[in-house]
């Protein structure tokens, strides 16, 4: 009988996801020299979405985790970084003013988070890129350099197409 509520707890345990105090909990356990490399792909997968989404305290895992990706990891982290200003640009651009202060062997701040993860637009795209842009335009004056940058790499890139089309 004893066994009967470890049936209903296996499900949950199974289905824990992971947090950010997990994540830290990994970076100190393993480092710079091999964390990139003992993650899992579902761990990592699921800290970048939880970045994208803005939410704080996924934001505030991103300086612990600067120092530690590779050159892959850190891309993926810029990217989710440009996606969580839609939703949180004033905490966002806070975390990527603090990555701005150091100088990680992969990780930037903002002269790369600011950079649209796309080299084409399309329609889905510009729906997301208006957005973040209303929302840096909401968030002051610290997101001025970001937003020249944004409107910049997407000037270029419509630029691009127009010379490609003509």
């Amino acid at each position: 009988m004893k066994i009967l509520p470890l049936f209903f707890l296996a499900p949950l345990m199974v289905f824990a996801s992971t947090t950010p105090k997990d994540i830290r909990t990994s970076v100190q356990q393993y480092g710079s020299n091999s964390f990139a490399s003992k993650i899992t792909a579902k761990d990592w997968s699921e800290t970048i979405k939880k970045i994208s989404t803005g939410d704080n305290e996924w934001l505030l895992l991103v300086p612990d985790l600067a120092p530690v990706v590779n050159l892959q990891q850190s891309n993926q982290l810029s990217g989710a970084l440009y996606y969580a200003l839609d939703a949180n640009a004033k905490e966002t651009l806070k975390v990527m003013s603090i990555l701005d202060k150091h100088h990680y062997k992969y990780q930037q701040g903002t002269d790369i988070a600011c950079v649209p993860p796309f080299d084409k637009i399309t329609n889905g795209d510009m729906e997301t890129y208006n957005r973040i842009r209303l929302s840096l335009l909401d968030a002051g004056p610290q997101a001025a350099t970001c937003l020249w940058i944004m409107e910049g790499w997407v000037e270029e890139i419509k630029a691009n197409e127009a010379r490609k089309s003509s």
